[in-house]
Order: C-alpha cells, then structure tokens, then sequence
C-alpha cells in the first residue's frame, strides 16, 4: 500500500535544505525544552525522588539523521558520570533504576567496606531490597502531553513555512502524479 501523503520539494539547493533542517531542529528544541519541563514537574508531583539533583539527568538532543536527512529528537536520561562530567551534582537514585524499576535483591555492604561495628554489633553489613516497580516516566511523560510539545513546535513550524513561500518554494502533498 503506497503512502497516502508524501512531499515533493521544488528547490532542493543546499541553502534550502540547511534553512529548512535549521528551522526543523530549532522546533525539536523548543519541544525539547517543554518535554524536560513536564518531565521535571512529574518528577515533582509524583514523589518518586526525594532530591533536586535528579533534574540533572534529564536530557534531550536534537540532531538531523545523516542517513535519512529527517530531523529527530531523543528523549532520556543522562548516565551518573555523564552529570558529573558536566559539573553538576548527580542524584544518588539511578534513573534507569526509577524507569525501568529493580527486582529484589541484597545489597552487600562488606564487599565494598561500608559497614560500621559498635561493641559486639555489626551495622550495614547486608540489607535485603524489596525491589521497585517501573514507573514509566519518560513514556508516559511524552504520550500524555504530547498537544504541549506539538504547540512548542509550531511558532517555529510556521516560520519554516513562511520562509518556504518567501522563497517561492511550492511542498505539494499528496499523491498527484504530473507529466507533460
């Protein structure tokens, strides 16, 4: 079944192409700053992590595919060594961790010399994890607000498209096949 809209470009120069790629990442960016804000309010709101560092890790990139010449965007968090490398203060939760959750499991505190003795009493020398459940965050951050990153998208979407008549350019769409 062939594609039931598909965009033929008129002026495919190289400044029409970096224009039109320029104004397209400009708008990831923008949607970018909008995903991290709501990620950062359901954070907030949830009560999932008791720190303000953890808003460190969040992060977004928007990049054109050399391949494919699409504009995209990633959404994630950023790894512990990744803050640090950036000056920041990491949170001591991983954010795979809260994601993607834990099974339970036992932390052995000898192994890495973090226990403390107190008479004939031994503290911290194993502790049995219950486990956490996924939450999700990034997913669902994305698919409950996505009207919010559209409208982020738009002041700049439409500036593509008065840059585009500006230049004379004419974006047919649709499946209108033209002979002479």
């Amino acid at each position: 079944m062939a594609n039931k809209s598909s965009v033929t470009f008129i002026d495919t120069s190289k400044e029409a192409k970096k224009t039109m790629q320029g104004l397209s990442k400009t708008a990831l960016r923008e949607a970018g700053k909008t995903i991290r804000k709501l990620i950062r309010e359901e954070i907030a709101s949830s009560g999932l992590v008791h720190s303000n560092r953890f808003k460190n890790h969040i992060g977004t990139r928007a990049f054109i595919d050399k391949s494919t010449g699409q504009p995209q965007l990633q959404v994630g968090f950023y790894s512990h060594a990744k803050v640090m490398k950036k000056g920041k203060k990491a949170s001591h939760a991983s954010p795979h961790w809260i994601e993607f959750g834990t099974k339970a499991h036992t932390i052995d505190s000898r192994k890495r010399g973090h226990y403390m003795a107190y008479e004939d009493n031994v503290f911290g020398y194993t502790v049995q994890h219950p486990g956490q459940r996924a939450t999700h965050l990034l997913r669902d951050t994305v698919q409950n607000h996505i009207k919010e990153i559209r409208a982020a998208q738009e002041k700049y979407l439409a500036e593509l498209n008065k840059t585009l008549e500006e230049a004379g350019a004419k974006v047919y769409e649709g499946e209108e096949d033209e002979s002479d």
